[in-house]
């Protein structure tokens, strides 16, 4: 694993997200807040992309050694350009902080113990990872919403942004 391929990975989470977001522009407030069923764990469609940004968000935090305890939820946007916006500003600081980061650091352990935490790539695998969960959570409800995002394969990304092969 390279600095350039946790950068492609992180680069592909994001378009897919983009894409799932941009489904989401057709759906009412009442469908974004209706209790998913089954419940894949965060109750609503809102509440799921809330804990995503979350999650990237105090990921990052966390291999900056900034303060991540303050958790994002549905409360903190109130409409999707809300969102929108603030996942935009998200995926900014993550290409920022791989940007600056040297590449022997992506094999080594972050914060105040580094010897008993994740490795940096191993956390940012984990990151896409989490997102592609949650992400095909999302798109399932949105399809049967008659909204799908289309497909999110990570060969598709890579057809089309020919300069990340």
């Amino acid at each position: 694993m390279n600095k350039t391929d946790l950068q492609t990975l992180l680069s592909y989470s994001a378009w897919a997200t983009n894409k799932l977001l941009a489904a989401c522009e057709g759906i009412t407030h009442e469908e974004f807040f209706r209790p998913l069923a089954p419940n894949p764990g965060w109750q609503t469609l809102w509440a799921t992309l809330a804990h995503m940004l979350d999650a990237e968000y105090g990921w990052r935090c966390a291999l900056q050694s900034q303060d991540s305890s303050n958790i994002l939820t549905g409360d903190d946007f109130p409409n999707l350009p809300a969102l929108q916006h603030r996942w935009q500003e998200e995926h900014a600081a993550w290409a920022r902080y791989l940007a600056s980061l040297p590449e022997t650091n992506i094999h080594k352990g972050y914060g105040a113990e580094p010897e008993s935490t994740m490795l940096v790539w191993q956390v940012v695998v984990h990151v896409v990872n989490h997102a592609t969960q949650h992400r095909s959570e999302v798109a399932a409800f949105l399809t049967g919403l008659g909204h799908s995002p289309g497909e999110l394969d990570f060969d598709l990304y890579l057809q089309g942004s020919p300069s990340k092969l």
